[in-house]
């Protein structure tokens, strides 16, 4: 009995041991947000990563408080991955040798053309950095990059059925991209609710009534109202999208994003073509 007893005690002690060696090989990774956090494990193999985002997607970047709970998780991360500028990493301080910041280089990466070119620039700086995964890496690239091109394909497909390429819209300047490869016409751009004077609303509204703009297009983390007043004023729809992937995952945020402009563009369709 107390052989047995011995032999459990080894047995569970060398079980301890084989987790904290997998445990040990295991790199943190901590991403600014769910747009980058998403982009990793989609490259990195499960079995050796761990990542975790800072930023809830809903949030502003320009506005979120760094809290105690996220500075701990970074301390204890191999390697912290952010887009160059994001304020709140700013107020970290953490060892510049763990971070690495990535340039959009002026791209929304949610748009799927340049989310695919972001699966490009971090596959590369991850193979530099952990060389050992380098091909595991390169085979999931392409495969992340083939599941986006299907998407996006079916996507496009509903939006050349429902005839929105070339329709004008006005939205946030951090949604033209995507609406741009929408197919949309962005006439008119605007920033933050803070930079929105009586002079630029006026002009929104001259330019909106002027091309007969078939929506008005927030962005969630800038201010989901901003745009609310202009477009009631035109009595046109007021949409809001996401800049960034929801815990859906980023495949189903696009998703979501089309299919809330899609719904609102059909109904405006049809009702400036009967008063036409």
């Amino acid at each position: 009995m107390m052989v047995a007893i011995a032999l459990a005690c080894v047995s569970t002690d060398c079980a301890n041991k084989s987790e904290d060696r997998r445990a040990k090989n295991v790199h943190i990774i901590v991403a600014s947000d769910t747009l980058l956090s998403g982009m990793l494990a989609s490259l990195l193999p499960p079995s050796r990563y761990s990542i975790e985002a800072i930023l809830p997607p809903g949030q502003c970047p320009g506005h979120y408080d760094v809290k105690l709970s996220d500075i701990e998780k970074m301390k204890k991360a191999a390697l912290i991955v952010s887009f160059r500028g994001m304020p709140f990493m700013n107020k970290t301080k953490l060892d510049e040798r763990t971070q690495l910041l990535v340039d959009a280089e002026g791209r929304n990466w949610m748009a799927p053309d340049s989310y695919r070119y972001g699966l490009g620039v971090l596959a590369k700086e991850f193979s530099k950095r952990f060389p050992e995964d380098r091909h595991e890496i390169s085979i999931r690239k392409e495969k992340a990059i083939q599941e986006v091109e299907a998407e996006e394909t079916s996507l496009i497909e509903r939006i050349k059925q429902a005839g929105l390429p070339g329709m004008p819209v006005i939205a946030s300047s951090m949604q033209k991209e995507p609406l741009t490869w929408i197919g949309f016409r962005v006439v008119a751009e605007y920033g933050r609710q803070e930079a929105m004077s009586t002079r630029e609303v006026v002009r929104l509204l001259e330019i909106g009534k002027n091309q007969r703009v078939l929506m008005v297009v927030d962005n969630l983390q800038s201010g989901p109202d901003v745009g609310k007043g202009i477009a009631e004023t035109l009595s046109v729809p007021h949409v809001v999208l996401t800049n960034f992937p929801s815990e859906k995952g980023y495949l189903e945020t696009l998703r979501e994003n089309v299919n809330a402009v899609l719904s609102a563009a059909t109904g405006e369709v049809k009702k400036q073509r009967s008063t036409l």
